[in-house]
């Protein structure tokens, strides 16, 4: 369990609820910009969708064929074809003598035509030069009224919303807007995000360390993990030496300049853990520090206190630890100061044989499978980043479960 001093943290979930009730004035001065519609993709709404007329507009066909009066129908008589509705121009009205209308998919639909009669339920005759002059019903059709119309306003009545705001732009939701006429919607701006590595033992990606020290890899994938998602920036980003004044000098300009901190190391019991020292000194309020969860238990959340509120996240300096904490609590508590949500994990049943219960909520690495299911990968530590790179993402597992084949269980990829 958390010692946070607002109560137990008993779940990831509850960790997230934890840091996001505080952040509601964060989300309110993020602020909005419009952008292209081609320009929107992955981006939140920051407005709903309002359909700016009826969908569909007019009354149409939903099919290539012949508009006809149920009247003018007599068995063994052809219908002469007496003209044509085109898509994109005015509906012309049926014949004044019995007859019908050449339409499309999409032409609007002849005052006073009762149904349509699709082309494969027709028998055409044609003219010498191989027009079609008249038409019959084939035996096994029955037109009835309505058949075939789409009308007006069965989609959506002009001054509806479509589309909440809070919404990801996704090809589905670009169609919508662009239908509605919305060439460059309001969307929130992107949320901005500092990340600051520390560790005396870490070196840049391009060194050649000995064998007492180690490249840093929570950098680069935690600014992948931001940086895949339209809606979140990296402002900065940053390795720290472990010098107090430094963290705190830099921690300090992160606060100033962005939205979120995510700062990985430093933040267990050792007399070298120095990053709550530094959020407390900048009068950063702890919102919780250790979760009952394997790995990232060291983990801490906080908020520092400006004109608007800061979250800072520690997370801890092994690369699993940072990685699952980030994807499973970092990004979707950002996610609420974006004005979104981010869609829930798969549920995807596990191929492998029953393992022991644990008291602590479990994040296991796990690669999919070509029939969709999950295969939990086996590591040696927190700190076994080569598995992380065969993985699709992680399983969790609540506290006192235990995988077992065939069940199901939320799935969090990395790019989800």
């Amino acid at each position: 369990m958390s010692t946070s001093v607002h109560g137990p943290i008993e779940s990831p979930e509850a960790a997230i609820a934890s840091v996001s009730a505080r952040l509601a004035s964060s989300a309110a001065a993020i602020g909005v910009e419009r952008v292209a519609l081609a320009d929107s993709r992955g981006r939140v709404l920051a407005e709903p969708v309002v359909a700016d007329r009826d969908s569909p507009p007019v009354d149409h066909s939903a099919m290539d064929g012949y508009a006809i009066r149920l009247a003018d129908l007599t068995t063994g008589r052809d219908l002469p074809v007496l003209g044509e509705s085109r898509p994109g121009t005015a509906p012309p009205s049926m014949p004044p003598t019995r007859g019908c209308l050449r339409v499309a998919t999409g032409s609007p639909r002849p005052d006073g035509a009762d149904a349509v009669v699709p082309r494969e339920q027709a028998l055409e005759r044609t003219s010498d030069r191989g027009e079609v002059t008249g038409i019959s019903v084939r035996p096994e059709a029955t037109p009835r009224l309505g058949d075939h119309w789409r009308l007006r306003g069965e989609n959506a009545r002009a001054g509806s919303t479509l589309i909440e705001a809070g919404t990801i732009v996704d090809a589905a939701s670009a169609a919508t807007l662009a239908a509605c006429g919305v060439a460059r919607p309001g969307v929130r701006r992107r949320v901005r995000v500092t990340i600051l590595t520390t560790g005396d033992e870490v070196l840049p990606v391009d060194a050649s360390p000995t064998p007492e020290r180690f490249r840093d890899s929570n950098g680069p994938g935690l600014a992948m993990l931001v940086s895949g998602r339209p809606w979140l920036e990296v402002l900065h980003h940053e390795h720290l030496a472990d010098d107090a004044a430094r963290i705190e000098a830099a921690l300090s300009a992160a606060i100033a300049a962005g939205d979120a901190v995510v700062l990985t190391g430093g933040v267990s019991m050792g007399h070298r853990d120095l990053v709550r020292g530094a959020i407390e000194a900048l009068g950063g309020e702890i919102i919780f520090h250790r979760l009952p969860q394997r790995p990232g238990r060291p983990m801490l959340a906080a908020i520092a206190r400006p004109e608007r509120p800061v979250p800072i996240f520690g997370l801890p300096g092994n690369p699993l630890s940072a990685l699952v904490t980030a994807r499973r609590i970092v990004l979707p508590t950002l996610a609420s100061i974006a004005g979104t949500r981010l869609p829930p994990p798969r549920e995807v049943p596990v191929a492998v044989e029953p393992d022991a219960p644990a008291p602590l909520w479990r994040f296991r690495l796990a690669r999919l499978d070509a029939d969709g299911s999950a295969r939990p990968l086996p590591i040696r530590s927190s700190g076994d980043v080569a598995a992380a790179g065969s993985s699709d993402g992680f399983l969790e597992i609540a506290p006192g479960d235990r995988i077992e084949a065939g069940r199901r269980y939320p799935l969090f990829t990395w790019d989800g």
